[in-house]
């Protein structure tokens, strides 16, 4: 029995080396604190769980001499003894960080489980200092009266944490939340099994699962962070960075998306005199007259369709699946904005039933430059804006 355990846990040791290295792959200045305390959390684990299986195999299958089989045995079961403390503390940390993400909670209830380790692991020392904890005798381990008194510590702390969890379960996603009591239900479930068959000691296996079952939940929030760093990085390169419209690239895809409708209206808009703004007020009045006049096409069109800057000065609006009736709407809606805010811009407009949305795109630009030429017949402009 005791060599079966010895393998499984070097088994469940090598498969937490390679989750410690994948995790380690992340460079060091984009570990978040959680993500740190689960990293000392999952070393803990590993080292106990090669201590534990390193007594196991000592300890009536390898004798290395008596002297040395003293040394290693002592130490060994006292690391084994002592990481079942960290393993639990430091998942206090990483359980704290992780709810302090979404809510403002205290820290005195990890402080007392931190206190707790720190007691536990005194009295381990000094009960293999006064072998009351545990000796070795004939090249094995032989207990003593405190073995059951220094694992009641580690018992009453799981219980504390499983309360810890069910209180804070509102700032902890459902996820994560399964995840974090395999923790505390695992090792209870092994120490149902050693009741069962005596001698058959899983915990430290049990606690390398729940390691690895919150570990597929980082990497669960890693792939949808990264999904959503992705989009968020698709949809910025469809943006133009001045007006937050579309830019020349989501002008194209509009285009191809407009390929499928029937009903297709485009507005073409240029501004008048940005050129004048420009040279007489600097790039910084010219700028806010460029947004001025993206905001007036997002007020008007607010969700009908897209908005596009496909240059300096130059935008297309194109609304799908509309009715010419609906166009008529927009038309004089736009028109009156404009004329109220001293004809910024002037506009051409196209609407057609199964045609190709560049040749409408073109229809909109030549009634948008006849539109312009009479903005500067009527004004009396020389192509300039007083």
């Amino acid at each position: 029995m005791t060599i079966i355990i010895a393998s499984t846990e070097i088994v469940s040791g090598l498969f937490l080396i390679i989750i410690l290295l994948n995790l380690l792959r992340t460079k060091a200045e984009k570990r978040s604190v959680k993500r740190r305390f689960f990293l000392a959390f999952a070393l803990s684990t590993a080292i106990g769980l090669f201590s534990d299986a390193f007594v196991y195999i000592l300890d009536g299958y390898i004798s290395l001499g008596h002297i040395f089989n003293r040394i290693f045995l002592l130490t060994a079961n006292g690391i084994a003894y002592t990481m079942i403390n960290f393993c639990i503390a430091l998942f206090a940390f990483y359980m704290f960080a992780l709810i302090k993400e979404k809510g403002n909670v205290s820290a005195w209830p990890t402080i007392f489980i931190l206190t707790l380790a720190v007691f536990d692991i005194l009295m381990i020392i000094l009960g293999i200092i006064n072998k009351q904890a545990f000796s070795v005798e004939d090249n094995a381990i032989v207990y003593g009266p405190w073995k059951d008194f220094v694992l009641l510590t580690p018992i009453a702390s799981f219980v504390f944490l499983l309360f810890m969890l069910i209180f804070n379960l509102r700032y902890i996603e459902k996820r994560y939340a399964l995840a974090l009591s395999s923790f505390v239900g695992f090792p209870l479930i092994a120490a149902v099994i050693v009741i069962v068959i005596p001698g058959c000691e899983l915990a430290y296996t049990a606690t390398a699962l729940a390691c690895a079952v919150i570990y597929l939940s980082i990497q669960h929030e890693e792939i949808s962070e990264s999904r959503v760093r992705a989009q968020i990085m698709d949809n910025l390169s469809r943006m133009d960075s001045l007006t937050g419209l579309k830019n020349r690239r989501g002008y194209d895809e509009a285009l191809s998306k407009a390929s499928s409708c029937t009903g297709l209206g485009v507005i073409f808009c240029d501004l008048n005199a940005l050129k004048y703004t420009n040279d007489n007020f600097g790039h910084a009045a010219g700028d806010a007259y460029i947004k001025k006049f993206a905001d007036i096409l997002r007020n008007v069109f607010e969700e009908a369709g897209d908005i596009c800057r496909i240059s300096g000065d130059e935008f297309v609006v194109i609304l799908y699946d509309i009715a010419t009736e609906k166009l008529d709407e927009f038309k004089e809606r736009l028109n009156s904005v404009i004329k109220e805010n001293d004809r910024i811009a002037s506009v051409g407009y196209a609407y057609g039933e199964n045609e190709p949305a560049i040749e409408l795109v073109g229809r909109a630009e030549r009634e948008m430059y006849d539109d312009k030429n009479r903005y500067y017949s009527e004004t009396g402009i020389d192509r300039r804006r007083r």
